[in-house]
């Protein structure tokens, strides 16, 4: 798995992959706490968070729509498939890969709390909560985006149809109305992945709302492991 980590770290920091997903989710963010934490004297970095999962739609699919449909587009996935390396292991390790570009961004962010400190006093359980949900959450999104990945050989159409989940997602969490069929409402509630992050925006570790983010990881990774198997069999 190690072997795969190094490689797609490679691949992610020798193209403009990597600097333009950090450069961005910096610039936005930098942007979100000029205005809403620096000019408005608010010493809460929570505002941050209640905004910026929107900036996921366009920056999962730029690191996820490469990783396995470029395999499949260069035919290098059969090289893959057939190496000394567990199906498994390939996913994990391009999962984890995809999870340290994003978690590189989130370690710069801190920047903004300590910022912070030096003029006001900070209510670090709730900036923890903040980060660790915005972090759950995108490797959520990111486990979906690679799955995603691994349906087509086309890396473009992988990135637009990611985009048109998540975005289908967030509208979702932005929709009371229920249908008032006990399984579509079940189906409609778990697409709305961003209502299982309030309890982090307002400071509140809640279990349920973790065990929500991993399980969609484990299982879109988990949907992913299984397409590369059957293609392997193919």
């Amino acid at each position: 798995m190690s072997a795969i980590i190094k490689k797609e770290l490679r691949i992610y920091f020798s193209t403009p992959i990597a600097w333009i997903f950090i450069a961005v989710m910096m610039c936005v963010s930098s942007i979100f706490f000029t205005f809403f934490n620096l000019f408005a004297a608010n010493s809460s970095v929570s505002v941050i968070f209640s905004l910026l999962p929107w900036i996921f739609v366009i920056m999962i699919p730029l690191l996820t729509m490469r990783l396995i449909a470029e395999e499949r587009s260069l035919k290098t996935d059969q090289l893959l498939l057939t190496a000394p390396i567990s199906v498994s292991s390939i996913v994990w390790g391009k999962l984890l890969a995809a999870l340290a570009v994003f978690g590189i961004s989130i370690l710069l962010m801190l920047i903004f709390p300590i910022i912070l400190m030096l003029y006001a006093s900070i209510e670090w359980g709730t900036v923890f909560t903040n980060y660790l949900g915005f972090f759950l959450m995108g490797a959520a999104l990111i486990s979906i985006g690679i799955f995603v990945s691994s349906l087509t050989e086309n890396q473009f159409s992988a990135g637009i149809i990611t985009i048109a989940v998540m975005l289908s997602m967030f509208i979702f969490s932005s929709v009371n109305a229920t249908v008032g069929i006990a399984a579509v409402d079940t189906v409609l509630n778990l697409l709305k992945v961003l209502n299982h992050f309030d309890a982090f925006f307002i400071g509140i570790l809640s279990v349920p709302d973790v065990l929500y983010y991993a399980s969609i990881a484990v299982i879109f990774a988990l949907l992913t492991i299984y397409r590369m198997e059957k293609r392997k069999v193919k």
